[in-house]
């Protein structure tokens, strides 16, 4: 009996950010399954007062939350302070996008043309200029270019092995469409997933001792295999370079974007801008280019790499930023209409979503969306 009002007095002093040294110390020691067993008695007390998610919404949204191995259990008090904000949104009622302006709307868009989301697809060019389109092709061997074989699999990623050093550097390119995202695994076993509409040049496989350069446009979130003597280095935006030793970062560099964003999860980063200034980013820092000038802020990770992890997740975001992302992803064009572009929402949903599907999720916030001529308007 005394052990359950003890955990009862620890969750209350969880959720009302009362936590002292002593309970976070013991948070870190809670097993899986006593996480789980709060998470979903907090998501049953509330989630039938909310009308916006469907079933299926919220069981995603609580797999994503639960995803094992998704923070190490050394970040949990991490981890549990973000469930809490994710739970804390969803008693206020705006686990959905929201804006401080409440008008009725509505979503016109036709059930027979509705759009699919993405999916892992994008066409691979070799060193001779060979071109193979990459998607469900089952697992094993697809290729070789010089020295590396190049295997794929059927989740939608790409891997090289080199099994002797090169001596002359094949330079491969993978591209992904709008609607499009995949994973490769380089030579040297460094990690990257793009993004859709986006980019990345590299060598099939790297000489040795040299510097590992790649170069990115749009985005991708890099796991780099550590290195000292080799640097990994990735060019990206307009003359922008990061180097790195190992570490686990993102780049945003989509042309359409008002700023260049360089984010560190993990490790150390160096990132140097056209006008050869340096600087050292720390784990959960961003750096921001825009005309000319790089600043340097506190990253909300989770927002930053939840296209990685299957979720559009917005934070304040304005509206015209949103739709370029839900453009990339579902390969449409949107016009909006009015000064509504420069409205800041927040909200959670689902990337396996259809369009129809994240469009009802937004219908709350006295915005109309209409599919006319392959192009969704966007109007108050």
């Amino acid at each position: 009996m005394k052990e359950d009002q003890d955990k009862s007095t620890l969750w209350e002093a969880f959720w009302h950010d009362h936590l002292k040294d002593d309970q976070i110390k013991e948070l870190r020691n809670l097993s899986d399954e006593a996480v789980e067993t709060e998470l979903k008695q907090q998501w049953d007390k509330y989630s039938s007062k909310n009308s916006i998610l469907s079933k299926r919404e919220r069981r995603n949204i609580i797999d994503y939350i639960l995803m094992p191995g998704r923070i190490e259990k050394q970040k949990r008090p991490i981890f549990l302070y973000y469930v809490a904000a994710s739970l804390a949104i969803l008693i206020l009622g705006y686990f959905a996008l929201f804006s401080t302006e409440k008008e009725e709307s509505t979503v016109k868009i036709e059930k027979s043309i509705d759009l699919n989301p993405g999916e892992n697809k994008a066409v691979l060019t070799l060193s001779n200029g060979k071109k193979i389109s990459l998607g469900s092709l089952g697992n094993g061997l697809l290729t070789e270019d010089g020295q590396a074989k190049i295997y794929t699999s059927e989740k939608g990623a790409l891997k090289y092995i080199a099994e002797t050093e090169t001596q002359q550097i094949q330079i491969n390119n993978i591209t992904t469409p709008r609607g499009g995202q995949y994973k490769l695994t380089l030579a040297d076993g460094t990690n990257i997933w793009l993004n859709a509409a986006s980019s990345l040049t590299y060598p099939s496989s790297f000489q040795k001792g040299k510097p590992r350069i790649v170069e990115l446009s749009g985005e991708g979130f890099f796991e780099v295999t550590h290195n000292a003597q080799e640097p990994f280095i990735v060019h990206y935006g307009d003359g922008m370079e990061a180097v790195v030793l190992g570490t686990s970062f993102n780049i945003n560099s989509y042309t359409d974007e008002k700023a260049t964003y360089t984010t560190l999860v993990k490790g150390s980063l160096s990132v140097q801008s056209p006008q050869e200034k340096k600087d050292i980013l720390k784990p959960g820092q961003q750096s921001v280019f825009i005309q000319g000038k790089t600043s340097i802020i506190a990253a909300d990770i989770e927002e930053t790499v939840a296209w990685k992890e299957g979720w559009f997740l917005f934070n304040r975001l304005e509206l015209q930023a949103i739709v370029r992302q839900l453009s990339r992803w579902y390969n449409i064009d949107f016009d909006i209409t009015g000064t509504i572009g420069n409205k800041q929402f927040s909200g959670i949903v689902s990337k396996s979503n259809n369009i129809s599907e994240v469009l009802k999720i937004m219908e709350n916030t006295g915005v109309t969306f209409t599919l006319r001529n392959q192009k969704i308007y966007v109007s108050q």
